[in-house]
């Protein structure tokens, strides 16, 4: 254990819990027993999902999200994404490299959300196979919030939708299946489970694009065998990582056990707490009120953001860093993950100690 507290939008700390079920032993993922690990953890995320079919994959978020793309779009088909930052941009281009006529709706400038009509008006210029878009852009901490509506205004005019909720899953209340057709995430962020398992939710509508698509996506990125396998056989098409599915399964668990809508509320105070205190020491949001995400916060620093985490690093607090233009300019502060008591009040006595200025 190194001591540290992790503030770092993924991956997060782990409840004790989660830690010892991964000490298990491997077991066959050809055996009864994994058949049973599997059914549990996709009924527990169901739970989570809020319903949908959970697709269970070996690998991180990006390979839920690319994998989602891959399996709901095919080659030359037309894509309207609505983009607020880099991961945005990411979901842009895995769209083009499926060989999607990919259009964006874009925000007009960091930390500022697109409006719903804005992209209604985009949605009645032409027609679209598929409507995507990131719910929490974890580059700005900027949360969607009228992903639902933009959604709704999709399917009404015969779009899939969907959604890349890597970091906002079980942090945010994010559009139900139904509303959406594909919702991707992964275990290390909100969830609070061992990186390198993702997953997606997907409606009957998207099953049935999955089924009928003409040019298959590469074999582990095809959603359509991860469903067949897990319908008909109730196992993975390859071996998965079995002992993260334990970490995963406890995890779940543990939110299952305090309640889905008390543990995004948990992060939702959390995220308040660092809105209403970190402008006290010189460090202003970068995203407008409404729009602020309840699992990761992002701030303009009033030194350069490289020097603010080093100093907050040698204190035992790790943040991230911005991306793309803001990396200099601003630091990332996640809520999620079980951070251990006085973590907060750590985290902004060491604030005040890496921004005091030296005395004359």
């Amino acid at each position: 254990m190194t001591g540290e507290l992790l503030f770092t939008p993924g991956p997060v700390m782990m409840h004790e819990r989660v830690l010892r079920a991964m000490a298990g032993q491997v077991i066959s993922h050809r055996s009864e027993e994994f058949r049973r690990l599997l059914d549990e953890v996709r009924e527990l995320l169901a739970g989570v999902y809020g319903g949908g079919e959970p697709l269970v994959l070996t690998g991180s978020g990006t390979l839920a999200v690319e994998s989602m793309a891959w399996s709901l779009v095919e080659p030359g088909e037309r894509v309207l994404v609505v983009s607020h930052g880099e991961f945005g941009e990411r979901l842009v281009d895995t769209l083009r490299r499926r060989g999607a006529l990919v259009e964006t709706v874009e925000a007009e400038r960091p930390g500022v959300h697109v409006p719903a009509e804005k992209v209604i008006e985009k949605l009645d210029e032409a027609g679209y196979a598929a409507v995507a878009m990131v719910y929490t852009e974890t580059s700005l901490g900027l949360s969607y919030r009228d992903a639902e509506r933009v959604a709704k205004a999709a399917k009404d005019r015969g779009a899939l939708v969907l959604v890349d909720a890597v970091s906002a899953l079980a942090g945010e209340r994010v559009p139900a299946l139904g509303i959406v057709d594909a919702v991707a995430s992964a275990a290390q962020k909100a969830v609070a489970g061992p990186p390198g398992v993702s997953f997606i939710a997907v409606s009957g509508n998207a099953l049935e694009k999955m089924r009928r698509l003409r040019v298959r996506p590469p074999n582990y990125l095809d959603l359509w065998k991860v469903y067949s396998f897990h319908s008909e056989r109730r196992e993975t098409p390859y071996t998965p990582a079995v002992n993260l599915l334990y970490g995963l399964r406890e995890a779940l668990t543990l939110i299952v056990e305090r309640g889905v809508d008390a543990w995004i509320e948990a992060h939702r105070e959390r995220a308040e707490i660092l809105y209403s205190k970190l402008p006290g020491y010189g460090l202003e949001p970068v995203v407008e009120p409404g729009y602020r995400a309840n699992t990761v916060a992002a701030f303009y620093t009033p030194v350069p953001s490289g020097t603010l985490a080093s100093e907050l690093a040698r204190r035992g607090i790790r943040v991230a860093r911005g991306m793309g233009q803001l990396r200099d300019r601003v630091v990332r502060i996640a809520t999620m993950g079980w951070l251990p008591h006085g973590a907060f009040e750590k985290l902004f006595e060491a604030l005040s100690e890496a921004l005091a200025q030296p005395s004359s």
